[in-house]
């Protein structure tokens, strides 16, 4: 028979905070489970990307979601999207005939076999349409927290609301709708529609990491409490008879640095350099800007030339430290990172970032472009380790084949998620997947399978990957 699936992920975690102190419940659940220390999100690292990654088992060079904003004429004339705003991600995959993705995704390949997919989150309304972009039309459940209205069914999310009470109000720290997420689960999700896969987003640690800062007192409250609503997740696990528990599976979408200095005026400077910047792609303007660290330029008509001067200005900002694009010379390839796509901008950018420290110790600071976070408040998009490095741990279920109490350190990333749930479900696809079942968490060898780096460098700019069982993830990106 196969195994029910059950996915918590703790928006923007770093897994050096899971701390028998700070988040007990998560670190004995990695103790006593399988903890995959060696596990890579997708560039950019943000959220929406990374949500599309888990979902579809490939890279954005494949689905499509290249930046928490990115541009699509067909969706959206020259206005960039932004992927978190329920109503214009709805609008830009009505007009795309509902293929907002460019590949299947977990919930239109589990309704294909009579199977279904429920989602409940409390991140935004359009990051939690991403996680099931389908749910309308193949009658599963999506409940956004922020957005009720843009949820589904009508009359399963109403049942919730008039069990639990009105969702609370959005604060940061997010304590009450962590609560709220987990209540949908055990009230509603888990025994009104008992799906086969089920997608639990917490939006903390993300939210307070952003706006109270890495390791304050609000950040360790958020992280605390939402440990302990996941403790209640665990405890109703551990109350099902053994044949009966889903397999649990733990993970984040990215890391979290520490923001220094004053916010960076891309776009000001790009003006002050005499290049024309405007809020969208437009006939007055030649380049767009958009993103927080992983920086994205559209350039009118992709005119070469205009690519290569911007491309050429930002080698030499000090803010500066990767530039990519689809071809030129001095740049890292948009290839290379995986985002190379209809979609993706004629340039992408990450600011400097480095291995000093903050306020509470934490490693990991960088520069950046983004107004409005606390000081020392958190900021993903880029390429440092503590960014690519998520969290991720599992316990499986009792015919699930997946064996506790193992610290696991091969490379693998959230795009194994996808074709490992599915290899949990007895269900095989034809599509072609970026990601691969981890057979090494099922006790299983991998003939000749090792560990390879591969690195690519251009004007000081080093890219370095692993490749491991015929997969490739990103480990890190620096200047020289």
């Amino acid at each position: 028979m196969a195994t029910k699936v059950v996915i918590f992920a703790f928006d923007g975690l770093r897994p050096d905070m899971v701390t028998p102190v700070v988040m007990p419940n998560l670190h004995r659940f990695a103790q006593t489970g399988t903890l995959c220390t060696g596990s890579r999100v997708a560039f950019p690292t943000e959220t929406r990307v990374n949500q599309a990654t888990l979902v579809t088992g490939c890279w954005p060079t494949r689905h499509g979601i290249v930046g928490n904003r990115f541009m699509d004429p067909a969706a959206a004339g020259g206005s960039l999207i932004n992927s978190g705003d329920e109503d214009q991600l709805r609008a830009a995959s009505d007009a795309l005939e509902g293929r907002l993705l460019d590949v299947p995704s977990l919930g239109e390949i589990l309704a294909e076999r009579g199977m279904s997919l429920a989602v409940a989150g409390s991140g935004t309304a359009g990051g939690t349409r991403i996680l099931h972009h389908r749910a309308e039309a193949l009658g599963d459940f999506r409940l956004s927290l922020y957005r009720p209205d843009a949820s589904t069914p009508v009359a399963e999310v109403q049942a919730v609301v008039d069990k639990l009470g009105p969702i609370p109000e959005a604060k940061v720290p997010a304590l009450e709708r962590t609560t709220y997420l987990l209540d949908t689960f055990l009230e509603g999700i888990a025994p009104r529609l008992a799906p086969e896969v089920t997608i639990l987003w917490s939006f903390e640690p993300d939210i307070s990491y952003h706006y109270s800062g890495l390791g304050t007192e609000d950040n360790l409250s958020a992280l605390g409490h939402a440990d302990a609503q996941f403790g209640r997740l665990v405890d109703w696990r551990n109350q099902l008879p053994i044949d009966e528990r889903p397999t649990l599976l733990t993970l984040s979408d990215h890391g979290h640095l520490a923001i220094e200095g004053e916010p960076i005026d891309v776009a000001g400077k790009l003006a002050e350099a005499g290049f024309s910047v405007g809020p969208a792609l437009t006939d007055e303007v030649d380049a767009a800007l958009f993103c927080q660290r992983a920086g994205g330029i559209y350039v009118r008509d992709r005119e070469r030339e205009q690519v290569a001067e911007i491309a050429g200005w930002l080698r030499a900002q000090p803010w500066c430290e990767l530039v990519f694009t689809d071809s030129l010379p001095d740049t890292l390839s948009l290839a290379d990172v995986r985002i190379a796509h209809r979609r993706a901008p004629d340039i992408a950018f990450v600011t400097t970032a480095h291995d000093g420290t903050n306020a509470a110790g934490l490693v990991g600071r960088c520069t950046h472009d983004t107004s409005g976070l606390a000081t020392d408040g958190g900021l993903h998009g880029g390429l440092h380790p503590i960014e690519l490095g998520n969290w991720f741990a599992l316990q499986g279920a009792s015919n699930a084949g997946i064996e506790p109490y193992r610290v696991v350190d091969t490379p693998c990333g959230i795009v194994d998620v996808l074709p490992t749930v599915l290899h949990l479900l007895g269900i095989e696809v034809e599509h072609q997947l970026d990601g691969r079942v981890l057979h090494e968490l099922l006790g299983e060898v991998l003939p000749n399978a090792s560990v390879e780096t591969v690195e690519s460098v251009a004007a000081g700019m080093v890219l370095e990957r692993s490749t491991f069982a015929g997969a490739t993830y990103l480990e890190r990106g620096y200047r020289r």
